[in-house]
């Protein structure tokens, strides 16, 4: 699932790139993708670190 966020967010990156020839606008643009990436991924790498803490506790019973 991180990987197709990742994915989806690289290739929105990339049509901004080559399809604004406005650096300002591309600029503030590039910031609202990172943010909704950022937004869209946390939930997930939140989860995961809480599944590595459990399992790091479980393994030292």
């Amino acid at each position: 699932m991180i990987g197709n966020i990742d994915f989806e967010y690289q290739v929105e990156l990339d049509k901004v790139e080559k399809n604004m020839p406005d650096q300002e606008l591309k600029d503030y643009i590039k910031r609202k993708i990172e943010a909704a990436h950022r937004e869209k991924r946390e939930p997930y790498v939140e989860l995961l670190t809480q599944l590595r803490q459990r399992q790091y506790r479980l393994s030292l019973n």
